[in-house]
């Protein structure tokens, strides 16, 4: 009888052993970074990134020098200081023949720096669009504000969250990296 019960005991260990193993690969592959993608399709709606770059936020107050950054408290909705703004056209078409919910300002995010710090949009072009249309397509840009080393210090992608499920879009750049340069007279 001990024999049996040592080796069911054998078993019984054995088998938590190999869970074990399996929810920590399991609990491995969650946290491992989605891919980063071109497009992205959930229900019936296909979201894409056909451009980025930095938005020049200079005010020109002669024809022959460059002009300067103005800070908020002198135009309000200005990037604070150090920040620039982050223009991404983004572009979200309905494949099916239903509506489809869409709420681009709550669904698109730029997740920055080592630790995917999340940023919701500054503001963007989109309006307020609940919903889209069967068969149509919505492009807008999304805007961001945050200091251009943000974007070289580690990956930085558009993450999508629709209906749960959650994307990850490229950043097209163009190897431009860093942020516009401002000149403040001499």
């Amino acid at each position: 009888m001990s024999l049996i019960r040592a080796r069911l005991v054998i078993v019984v260990v054995a088998a938590f052993a190999v869970a074990a193993v399996g929810v920590a690969r399991l609990a491995t592959s969650l946290a491992a970074p989605a891919v980063v993608s071109v497009q992205a399709t959930v229900d019936s709606l296909t979201a894409q990134v056909s451009k980025a770059g930095w938005t020049e936020m200079d005010t020109d107050m002669a024809d022959d020098t460059t002009g300067y950054q103005m800070p908020p408290a002198m135009m309000p909705g200005m990037p604070e200081n150090g920040d620039e703004r982050l223009s991404v056209s983004v572009t979200v078409v309905n494949t099916s023949g239903d509506t489809r919910l869409l709420r681009p300002d709550e669904e698109f995010a730029l997740r920055t720096g080592a630790d995917g710090k999340r940023r919701a949009p500054h503001s963007d072009t989109f309006g307020d669009l609940p919903r889209l249309a069967p068969h149509n397509a919505v492009q807008g840009t999304l805007f961001f504000d945050l200091k251009p080393a943000e974007l070289t210090a580690a990956p930085a992608y558009i993450e999508w969250t629709h209906e749960g499920t959650a994307s990850r879009l490229t950043i097209p750049m163009d190897g431009v990296r860093s942020g516009p340069t401002h000149s403040h007279g001499s």
